[in-house]
C-alpha cells in the first residue's frame, strides 16, 4: 500500500502561473449515528491560520500553502472522537515543526515530510490509546493533502478519499485500505461478495496499529481542477457518478459541499459526512514590490 495511487493525472513540469485553492467544508453527524466521530482541518500555511470554510474562502497556494485533513475516527464509546481529534491537531503541529527544514532546492520534500508527520502522529494517538484502556483499540482514517505551487501530496491510511475533477473527468487519487478493496485487487472476491461487517474492515488506521504504512501520492495542479477530499460517510451512500455529477454542476466550492452533505443524508445518510472542495484558480496580479 505503499506508492500507488489508484489514478494520478500528470502533467508535464513547466512554469505556471501563481495558483490559488477556492475552499468549501462541511461535517455532519448524518442521519443514523448520535456524535460526530470525523473531523476536517483547512489550514492556510501562508496565513498561519485555520479556515472554517463553511463559506467559501480563498487561500494562496504560493509557499508555504495549505494543508487539508479528513479524518474519519473508530473505537466506539469516545474513542473514535479522541483519535480524530488528536490525528488533525497532531498532525498539523508536526507538519508545521517539520516544514521548517525545506530541502537543497528550498522547495519541501513533500512525500517525506507529510509521511513523516503521519507516522509521528500515529505513534502518538496509539501510545494514547495503549495506555488508556477506555481507549484501547481506537483510530482513525486519514486523507491529508499538502497543496503547493503547483503541485499536490496526498496521504492516505484507511478509506477516506482523494478525488481530483479535470477536464470533465473525475479520478479517484487514492485506493481504499479496505478488505474489500484488497480482494477485488487481487482477484480473490468471493462469488457473493462481503457481508457487510466484513465489507467495511479496514487494513489499517491511524493509531490501531504501532507500524503503518503509508500510501503517498503527487499530483500537477492546474487552473480549473477541482479536488474533493471526503469520508466514507460520503462516498458509501453516494454513487460515484452523482459525486461527479455533483462537482460537475454550477456553484462554489461551498455550495458542492453543502449539496453533497445534503445528498449523502438524502441516500441515509448511515455515517458522519465530511468532505472538503477546493477549485484551482489563478492568483491575481501582485502590484510591484507586494509580497509574493
Amino acid at each position: 500500500m505503499e506508492n500507488s495511487p489508484q489514478g494520478n493525472p500528470e502533467s508535464s513540469p513547466v512554469a505556471v502561473a501563481a495558483l490559488e485553492l477556492r475552499i468549501g467544508a462541511q461535517t455532519d453527524v448524518g442521519k443514523v449515528r448520535d456524535q460526530n466521530e470525523d473531523r476536517v482541518l483547512v489550514f492556510d500555511l501562508k496565513r498561519f491560520r485555520e479556515l472554517s470554510a463553511v463559506g467559501t474562502e480563498t487561500a494562496s497556494l504560493r509557499r508555504p500553502g495549505v494543508l487539508l485533513v479528513v479524518a474519519d475516527g473508530m473505537g466506539g464509546m469516545s474513542g473514535g472522537e479522541t483519535a480524530s481529534q488528536m490525528c488533525v491537531e497532531n498532525l498539523l503541529t508536526l507538519f508545521l515543526e517539520k516544514l521548517d527544514a525545506p530541502g537543497d532546492s528550498g522547495r519541501v520534500d513533500a512525500p517525506q515530510t507529510l509521511g513523516d508527520a503521519v507516522r509521528g502522529t500515529n505513534d502518538l494517538i496509539y501510545s494514547r490509546a495503549t495506555a488508556d484502556m477506555k481507549l484501547r483499540g481506537m483510530g482513525t482514517t486519514l486523507t491529508a493533502a499538502f497543496l503547493e505551487d503547483d503541485r499536490m501530496c496526498v496521504a492516505q491510511v484507511g478509506d477516506s478519499r482523494a478525488y481530483l475533477l479535470r477536464d470533465g473527468e473525475m479520478v479517484q487519487l487514492t485506493r481504499d485500505q479496505t478488505l474489500l478493496a484488497s480482494l477485488k485487487e487481487q482477484g480473490k472476491l468471493p462469488p457473493g461478495g462481503l457481508g457487510k461487517r466484513w465489507k467495511n474492515m479496514l487494513l489499517q488506521a491511524v493509531g490501531a496499529q504501532e507500524n503503518l504504512q503509508v500510501a503517498m501520492s503527487e499530483t500537477n495542479l492546474r487552473t480549473g481542477d477541482w479536488m474533493m477530499l471526503c469520508s466514507d460517510g460520503l462516498h458509501g451512500p453516494v454513487e460515484e457518478a452523482d459525486l461527479a455529477a455533483i462537482l460537475k454542476g454550477s456553484g462554489s466550492p461551498a455550495e458542492k459541499a453543502k449539496s453533497l452533505t445534503v445528498r449523502a443524508n438524502e441516500n441515509g445518510g448511515p455515517d458522519n459526512v465530511s468532505v472538503i472542495v477546493c477549485e484551482v484558480v489563478a492568483a491575481p496580479p501582485t502590484a510591484p514590490g507586494e509580497p509574493r
